[in-house]
């Protein structure tokens, strides 16, 4: 029961942590969990954007973002480059073969791996 309760407690601490980090766009109304995002997000809103996007130097492919390593994982599509790989061992003792460019993509990943195994309980 004490766990539980430390568990509560921590995660209650790390709540009201980034509830005070926490800030609103002014122009938009959109919450942004870190203060720190908002001079990012701000960019969406620049009258200017597009001199402020990162283009993609594939021929033809026309993807731009205001992110540099938006571009850099967008640019791992065109080479096939999938540096990230599935740290999961399977039941049968194999290791998961998935692997990605994308970091999303493996923390989504890695969920299906956490939530299949919960289901078999």
């Amino acid at each position: 029961m004490s766990s539980h309760n430390t568990t509560l407690n921590a995660s209650t601490s790390r709540r009201s942590e980034t509830d005070t980090t926490r800030r609103t766009c002014a122009t938009c109304g959109i919450i942004l969990a870190r203060s720190s995002d908002l001079p990012r997000h701000m960019l969406t809103h620049a009258k200017n954007k597009e001199d402020l996007m990162y283009g993609c130097p594939f021929p033809e492919c026309g993807h731009k973002t205001l992110q540099k390593s938006n571009l850099e994982t967008h640019i791992r599509i065109h080479t096939n480059i999938r540096p990230l790989e599935c740290p999961a061992i399977l039941p049968d003792g194999s290791r998961c073969t998935f692997t990605t460019s994308d970091p999303s993509s493996l923390h989504r990943h890695k969920k299906r791996h956490f939530t299949a195994a919960e289901g078999d309980d």
